[in-house]
């Protein structure tokens, strides 16, 4: 697989466990100190946090997401990913549906055993 194969199928994990609800193959693609930095929200780090942040909404809606990498540069063993992501939240409680898109930045670092893992993930929404 190229590099960019490989950073896709770490982002179809991510993207696939959100969907499926199932956290731990989210974190699975992340490095132990993931700093997520995303809009009106207070930065995090760690796995435990991306636990914390994401299993509420996870128990909340059934959600679907995809994402489009517009450029992906290589610095040895980082990847820096930019691109669009796309969501959408069914609202268990009232059906209602939520819709949201905007840009992200991902950085990948490959761990000791060749694997990409996420350190940074970054995010703002498109305005409303």
């Amino acid at each position: 697989m190229t590099p960019r194969e490989e950073i896709e199928a770490v982002i179809n994990v991510w993207n696939k466990g959100l969907d499926a609800g199932d956290i731990e193959a989210m974190v699975s693609v992340c490095h132990q100190n993931t700093v997520t930095v995303n809009e009106r929200q207070p930065v995090t780090v760690g796995t435990q946090a991306i636990r914390d942040k994401y299993v509420p909404r996870i128990r909340a809606a059934e959600i679907t997401s995809s994402y489009n990498i517009e450029e992906l540069q290589l610095f040895g063993d980082v990847a820096v990913v930019s691109g669009r992501f796309y969501g959408t939240m069914r609202m268990r409680d009232t059906g209602d549906i939520r819709n949201s898109q905007g840009r992200l930045v991902l950085v990948y670092k490959r761990d000791e055993n060749g694997a990409w893992k996420m350190i940074l993930d970054m995010d703002n929404n498109d305005a409303s």
